[in-house]
């Protein structure tokens, strides 16, 4: 009985050990499992993601016609406020920065110098009509940005309370708006703006002898004769559409007869006689 029981204790030992062998070497089933899920789990959910972001629809950039209409309609403004300038630039510049090439370019280049120039801002708007020509020079509306350019001069020169343009002041302006004119003139006799150009022509030579004539007086009041009959011809040979030809050689009879210089007061009193044989100088 003794024996038995030794026996069946040891047995039991024996068993137990090779049990916990045996659960030593078993593999954590459900744990794997568990880790297998939520792989599955992350990868339904990243190719979701990625199935959604490709069918979002992608906004498309407007072309070049579409800014340049967007452009125009704000050129128009609203029923109370007038057009902004600035956002009319920078829908404008979307062209040229976006769609270098295309035919819009051009005309977006052109429509930001009017922006300039319906705002006031005088010199801006004729270095951008500059500009455009520097950048197109065959393009068709040479023309009209060389004439802007000029008026955009001639504008810049005008006092605020006369409109009226003063000759007893730095003409650069006026210079400048005359070369131009005088191009379109020259270069472009079948332009639409040719009739205007040659008006302005016209007054701008009468602005710039009317200038000269300030300066040769002054100096015929100081005695500084050579200076004053230099000035005087400027007004004869340069503007001969002033309308102050026949006045300006007159003075320079005047002073030729001043200094006692017999033989070119003949000559100038000749040339008045022949160049304006209708002046009242002339009696």
């Amino acid at each position: 009985m003794i024996k038995s029981n030794k026996e069946r204790i040891h047995k039991m030992e024996l068993f137990c050990h090779s049990g916990r062998r045996l659960c030593r070497n078993k593999k954590p089933v459900a744990n794997n499992t568990t880790f297998a899920y939520r792989i599955a789990f992350l990868l339904l959910v990243l190719l979701y993601f990625i199935a959604g972001c490709s069918s979002a629809p992608v906004k498309k950039q407007p072309g070049p016609e579409e800014y340049y209409k967007e452009a125009m309609e704000e050129m128009k403004g609203g029923w109370i406020f007038g057009p902004d300038y600035e956002q009319v630039r920078e829908t404008l510049n979307m062209i040229i920065d976006n769609y270098p090439y295309s035919t819009y370019a051009p005309l977006a280049q052109l429509r930001i110098a009017d922006t300039y120039y319906k705002e006031g801002r005088y010199l801006e708007s004729a270095e951008a009509y500059d500009h455009f020509a520097k950048m197109y020079p065959n393009d068709k509306n040479i023309p009209y940005a060389v004439f802007m350019e000029g008026k955009s001069f001639m504008k810049n020169q005008e006092t605020w309370l006369t409109k009226n343009i003063p000759y007893d002041t730095d003409l650069t302006g006026i210079n400048n708006a005359y070369d131009e004119f005088r191009y379109i003139v020259n270069n472009y006799p079948s332009s639409e703006y040719v009739a205007d150009a040659k008006k302005y022509v016209v007054q701008c030579e009468k602005t710039l002898a009317e200038h000269d004539m300030y300066i040769a007086d002054f100096y015929i009041d100081r005695g500084h004769y050579e200076a004053a009959i230099n000035r005087l011809m400027d007004i004869y040979e340069k503007y001969p559409k002033s309308g102050l030809g026949d006045l300006a050689l007159h003075k320079l009879a005047t002073v030729y007869k001043t200094i006692n210089s017999a033989d070119e007061y003949n000559k100038t009193i000749e040339l008045l006689k022949k160049a304006y044989p209708d002046s009242k100088y002339n009696r």
